[in-house]
């Protein structure tokens, strides 16, 4: 072999293991997390538990700087969702919800806008890349450094940084739960009337059927509890509260969220008649503990481990 071929054969040697070592995987996952807001995109994504699989069309468009989207599900019962700018309608057999679209994401925008808060509580690393959806992915995986979150595996487009693919995977890297494209378009051109038709059109629609089945979460200003020893590294995203049915009471909902993970922690008052529960069960996906505390019924639901949300619910003085 003459010099120049050794030296050849040298270069492909090194040079994909140092454009490689240039990537920083944080950046990647902070130019995802752009990309999920200010693609135009529309695709179906197959979500599946331990509990139940179902299928999903997404529409999603920024339009002069302003997200819109549709979520529609396609098996099981009619669930839609449509979001314009800070506005979220869910529709469901149980009527309407209206709410701040504020710090809870739906896939693919599972990434929060500051990736630096989850360099706290989790490692990051590139793994393999393979096709998804008919497009090369690369895997950024998400490994948790305590017991108090699951890892995280997102396949990530090469060519636009969209999240194609999510696994949540325990700490024995047993799969909780998946999503995953099957079908995806890019650069769609939302004009007037097809923003008119997918996005505005529904929109009012919801706006009117909210008159007649009214259900809108209500923003606390005044707390009654204080919280203590809540678990590393999350925060509180969101507080909610709901007229309980019939009565002159409510119920509180505080959204917890590492970046990642989320965590609700319910309040509500024990009505008459009503057997409090207390334990830890798992349904689906979801971990929820329970406890009665002062009259109200304390319970944690999340897709983290028992222990989080034991610790969530064991969090409340009053």
């Amino acid at each position: 072999m003459t010099l120049f071929k050794k030296l050849l054969t040298l270069l492909l040697l090194f040079l994909p293991l140092a454009a490689i070592s240039m990537d920083d995987p944080w950046d990647v996952l902070e130019d995802s997390a752009k990309a999920s807001h200010a693609l135009n995109y529309e695709g179906v994504f197959h979500s599946q538990s331990s509990a139940e699989t179902n299928s999903t069309h997404v529409i999603h468009a920024n339009i002069d700087n302003k997200e819109y989207c549709s979520l529609k599900m396609l098996d099981g019962a009619p669930n839609e969702v449509f979001c314009a700018g800070d506005l979220v309608y869910v529709i469901n057999q149980d009527g309407l919800l209206i709410k701040k679209r504020k710090n809870q994401f739906l896939f693919p925008s599972v990434l929060p806008s500051d990736i630096n808060h989850l360099k706290k509580n989790y490692q990051l690393s590139f793994g393999e890349k393979k096709r998804v959806a008919d497009r090369m992915a690369q895997l950024i995986v998400l490994r948790a450094k305590d017991n108090l979150r699951f890892n995280y595996h997102i396949w990530i487009d090469e060519k636009n940084f969209l999240p194609l693919k999510l696994v949540v995977t325990d700490n024995k890297n047993k799969m909780i739960e998946q999503s995953t494209f099957t079908t995806i378009a890019f650069n769609k051109e939302f004009n007037k009337e097809f923003k008119k038709d997918i996005f505005e059109k529904n929109i009012n629609l919801a706006k009117l059927y909210a008159t007649k089945n009214k259900f809108v979460e209500n923003y606390v200003s005044n707390k009654f509890w204080n919280l203590k020893d809540l678990p590393a590294g999350f925060k509180e995203v969101d507080l909610i509260s709901r007229r309980v049915n019939g009565l002159n009471l409510l119920d509180y909902q505080l959204i917890f969220s590492d970046g990642l993970a989320y965590v609700s922690l319910f309040i509500r008052p024990i009505t008459r008649g009503t057997e409090p529960k207390e334990g830890t069960v798992s349904i689906g996906s979801n971990n929820i503990s329970a406890k009665y505390q002062d009259g109200y019924q304390i319970m944690s639901v999340g897709m983290v481990p028992p222990e989080t949300v034991n610790t969530f619910s064991g969090s409340i003085e009053f």
